[in-house]
């Protein structure tokens, strides 16, 4: 069985419009960015990144986007689970998002 590459697209909830929320909005963000970066020390993970989209028209509404490669389905499907996983889904993504795509695939 080849590597698995996971990619997770995220639409964010409109944001309040208040100049100070849109600036605690891109605190967070911030912050957000740098715990992805630590999912990347789970065992099974080879690489991966977050980031926003550099061509917004093709983004179809998409705020962000996250790949991870994964050394096997079976460490995908533990990194799935894992704490550092449940504790980004539970407390970043589910609150700040209205929709979420999530695509997997094997390399050869």
């Amino acid at each position: 069985m080849g590597k698995i590459i996971h990619i997770v697209l995220w639409k964010l909830a409109p944001p309040p419009s208040s100049i100070t929320a849109v600036a605690d909005i891109a605190a967070h963000q911030a912050q957000v960015k740098a715990r992805f970066q630590k999912l990347l020390t789970v065992p099974g993970v080879l690489e991966g990144y977050v980031g926003e989209p550099k061509i917004a028209d093709r983004a179809k509404g998409f705020d962000w986007g996250f790949y991870a490669v994964f050394e096997s389905m079976d460490a995908l499907k533990k990194y799935a689970v894992s704490d550092a996983h449940m504790k980004i889904v539970i407390e970043d993504v589910r609150p700040n998002t209205q929709d979420v795509l999530a695509y997997d695939f094997e390399l050869p």
